[in-house]
């Protein structure tokens, strides 16, 4: 159980490794044949562009899954650490409502995309799998930031922290 577990805290960062070498691998193969052998795989490029952007957004959904995601350090230096705070629970809090609509449109662009029956040109993928990865990294995100702002609200400290005490707490994943 624990090994399920640890391949699932993990599986957005597993997933985008996979991608980049299926990748680096559908690329070289393309320019050996290119170059060398004067031709080349049509349905290798729709499948190294379909991993380019899937490869995308799991590596978003992994950096959000490290906590990682983009944010305005300069607030850092001009703000108390309790107006920091809260700064940081009204960012998560508009992180999390864009990521819900996007998850609804995102379901919305797959419900669309399997009425009209819309597949790839080449590989004859339906678009509804393709787009999957929109609503389904998008939800994944929610819910890593989610549990990082419940986690930090749950460690709020009951002292301010001395000088000689470190200030860094370990973050576990979620």
């Amino acid at each position: 159980m624990k090994r399920v577990a640890s391949f699932f805290s993990n599986f957005e960062s597993r997933l985008s490794y996979f991608l980049i070498v299926l990748l680096t691998i559908i690329l070289s193969v393309q320019i050996v044949n290119r170059y060398i052998f004067s031709t080349s795989f049509v349905w290798l490029e729709e499948i190294a562009r379909i991993s380019f952007v899937w490869l995308i957004y799991f590596s978003v959904a992994s950096a959000a899954r490290e906590n990682d995601h983009i944010r305005v350090g300069i607030i850092d230096m001009f703000v108390s650490p309790a107006t920091l705070k809260i700064i940081n629970y009204i960012a998560d809090a508009l992180v999390v409502g864009f990521n819900l609509v996007i998850v609804w449109y995102g379901i919305q662009l797959m419900i669309s995309s399997v009425t009209y029956g819309d597949k790839t040109p080449v590989t004859d993928i339906p678009m509804a799998i393709i787009y999957s990865v929109i609503p389904f990294c998008f939800a994944l995100m929610t819910i890593r930031i989610l549990g990082y702002a419940i986690r930090d609200f749950q460690l709020r400290p009951s002292k301010q922290p001395d000088d000689k005490e470190q200030q860094f707490t370990p973050v576990p994943d979620c």
